[in-house]
């Protein structure tokens, strides 16, 4: 029971401390230089296509393992389903139940 109200209590102090930190006036407006502040409150468009590029630079990496990691999943799985179809047909007269449910 004790634990149990320190849990709870641990997950209103992280909530208590996201709000606090997240108010607003806490929150300072984030700038990366004075060159990309000022090139950027101009109506040159180089700018902000640098900006864009920096962030499709950022997104490759996920985007190259989320697309490695489904190619492996699918090929994990195809894999599994040909080695029970491999097993299913060597020994067709055996179901597909667990053996230790026969009793």
């Amino acid at each position: 029971m004790l634990k149990r109200f320190s849990s709870i209590r641990t997950c209103l102090l992280v909530a208590l401390m996201l709000s606090l930190f997240s108010f607003p006036p806490v929150i300072n407006e984030a700038s990366a230089c004075p060159m990309c502040k000022q090139l950027n409150e101009t109506d040159d468009k180089k700018p902000k296509a640098y900006m864009y590029s920096i962030t499709f630079m950022l997104a490759m990496p996920a985007i190259l393992f989320s697309g490695f990691g489904i190619v492996f999943y699918k090929m994990n799985r195809r894999e599994q389903e040909a080695l029970l179809e491999n097993e299913n047909s060597q020994n067709p007269h055996v179901p597909n139940a667990d053996p230790g449910l026969n009793d």
